[in-house]
């Protein structure tokens, strides 16, 4: 029995397995034969992307309900061949093969311009970049005689190796990543990782290759490089997908895609931007609550991303932050911006894109640091805003950071309003903005609501994000809790145990900062705290020990030379009277 033969009646049983058929051929030796052959050629022809075929369930699924001589769809992510079952595959396959390769260029290029949107047959089974195959029995026409139809991705389009024997590349040196080689051919290092669909690594790759190739299309300023946060996956391992993505749209959005091929992606929005204007921007405002789709990935403001496969859709669902609002960039055509020009603080322009300068210091919960100066930019807004005149600057504190490391949801609750209240965000980044959204609702009441609304919140043990506005809390610390599946940064502020806040109706006639407590004084608007001073402390000791420690190191000076005229004027009138008795004597 050959190959094809075996493949048919091992796909009347429905999937491909090790076991052996009634003594007959393996049925996966199909594809360990086509394997066996694309080895060969990228061997033969210096080919060095020639990857190993993996067996697709998924294409499988694909195929099945398709009807073999209908208009199959468009090729994006997979292309098709037809085989005959009484061929044999070492034989007939190969034979036709050989005879393609022996064209000139010139008609190669033709028959595979010709085929774009159909296909190139049994040529398909060794297009190098292919990973995936998955085939099954098709009815040929009316007849009871049966073909084979295979797919094959995860490319829709079709390439062909340089068949005139002047390669010089190394066969398998070019393998996608997670493969290696092996003898020339391009293998993977866990193929029970491998996917049709693809693999969250390749997400992040295709989205950041389109955001960069949209950054540069529309003159987009602030387009930020995705960084992938083990932190966002997992808040999505965790999240109970039948809540309705609690959460969503505050530090984070979400997307479903079916694929992680680039192609696939880029053909999504492909349909938005072919829409008219009012057609874009009402499929934008109906949907911006929930999600965009594909849009989603085109949002500038985003900087991290995490996928995961749901195991029952085997659709991907990602999240990305730190940006709950959706933010479109201009798609007329008429920005003059220059391509990641405007990039957030730790990102650089990189080739029109806004990459972080150390990608690894980079949290999806953002920094401490920025969060401090954030919160206290706000405090100083609302005060001079509203005239406020006590707000106190925020610092950070150690003793109360010790007091929340211990402590759980439950605790904070019960501990709460003695010495220290509690408010909770999402993330350190992008705090102002967590905060406005809750707070603006409650300035917009009028006096008789605010109140009802303080009123029937004194039982409760937090006052939300109204509570970073509590003007005499002076010290606050923070730290990521869990409550209900949800992180949240929980943050502890002191020394107040009573909820304050301070005149909404714009009627105060103070100044801003002119009641600071004592130790703390007004900069601009904001009551800051003192830094003691002390007076220097001279240290005679060390003063002396650095003079001796000197003299020791460096070198002396020579000492003059002194030169005594006086005995040289007496010298020579010596010599003189000397020489005159010579003289008077002789």
């Amino acid at each position: 029995m050959n190959l094809i033969q075996s493949l048919l009646i091992f796909l009347s049983f429905g999937a491909i397995n090790a076991q052996f058929i009634t003594g007959d051929i393996s049925p996966d030796k199909f594809r360990e034969g086509l394997n066996s052959l694309r080895r060969k050629y990228a061997k033969q022809y210096n080919v060095p992307n020639m990857h190993e075929l993996i067996w697709s369930k998924d294409l499988v699924n694909i195929l099945e309900p398709l009807v073999w001589g209908a208009n199959w769809p468009l090729h994006i992510t997979w292309r098709y061949a037809a085989l005959n079952y009484t061929e044999t595959a070492s034989s007939k396959i190969e034979t036709e093969v050989n005879d393609f390769l022996k064209k000139p260029p010139e008609e190669i290029s033709k028959a595979m311009e010709s085929s774009a949107i159909s296909s190139m047959k049994r040529m398909e089974l060794f297009n190098p970049l292919q990973r995936f195959i998955g085939c099954t029995p098709k009815p040929e026409g009316r007849s009871t005689r049966k073909i084979i139809v295979c797919l094959i991705g995860t490319e829709g389009k079709f390439t062909i190796f340089d068949s005139t024997g002047q390669s010089t590349s190394i066969p398998g040196s070019e393998s996608h990543k997670r493969y290696t080689n092996k003898d020339g051919l391009c293998v993977p290092n866990n193929e029970t990782e491998e996917s049709y669909y693809g693999h969250p690594e390749d997400i992040i790759e295709s989205v950041n290759q389109i955001r960069e190739e949209y950054s540069k299309k529309f003159n987009v300023p602030n387009v930020h490089q995705l960084i992938w946060s083990e932190d966002f996956l997992k808040i999505l391992k965790d999240m109970d997908r039948d809540n309705g993505f609690k959460g969503a749209c505050v530090t984070w959005r979400y997307v479903h895609i079916d694929t992680s091929n680039k192609g696939s992606i880029k053909n999504e929005l492909s349909t938005f931007f072919e829409k008219s204007d009012v057609e874009k921007r009402l499929f934008v405002r109906n949907n911006s609550d929930s999600t965009l789709d594909s849009l989603e990935f085109l949002n500038p403001l985003q900087k991290f991303i995490a996928c995961s496969r749901n195991s029952n859709t085997h659709r991907f669902i990602c999240l990305l932050g730190t940006e709950g609002k959706f933010t479109m960039f201009d798609y007329s055509h008429k920005s003059n911006e220059i391509p990641g020009s405007n990039c957030q603080k730790r990102y650089k322009n990189d080739s029109g894109v806004c990459v972080a300068i150390n990608s690894e210091e980079e949290s999806y919960f953002g920094r401490q640091s920025d969060f401090m100066s954030d919160i206290n930019q706000i405090r100083r807004r609302y005060a001079k805003e509203y005239r406020v005149p006590n707000m106190h600057a925020l610092t950070w504190s150690n003793e109360l950071a010790e007091v929340l490391d211990p402590l759980g949801m439950t605790d904070v609750r019960d501990q709460a309003k003695e010495t220290w209240r509690y408010g909770a965000i999402n993330t350190y980044d992008n705090s102002i903005y967590q905060i406005e959204v809750d707070v603006t609702r409650f300035f917009e009441m009028n006096r008789t609501a605010k109140k009802l609304d303080i009123e029937s919140s004194s039982d409760k043990t937090t006052m939300n994000k109204l509570e970073f506005l509590n003007p005499l809390q002076k010290t606050i610390a923070c730290g990521r809790k869990e409550d209900e599946g949800i992180t949240y940064v929980i943050c502890l502020m002191g020394p107040e145990g009573n909820f304050t806040i301070f005149d909404t109706t714009f009627q105060s006639q103070l100044a801003a900062g002119s009641k600071c407590h004592e130790g703390y004084y007004n900069e601009d608007g904001l009551c800051i705290v003192q830094i003691p001073t002390q007076e220097p402390i001279i240290d005679y000791r060390k003063m002396a020990e650095e003079e001796r420690n000197k003299a020791l190191t460096e070198e002396p000076e020579p000492e003059p030379l002194l030169e005594n005229h006086g005995n040289g004027i007496s010298l020579s009138y010596l010599f003189v009277f000397l020489l005159a008795n010579l003289i008077f004597n002789i």
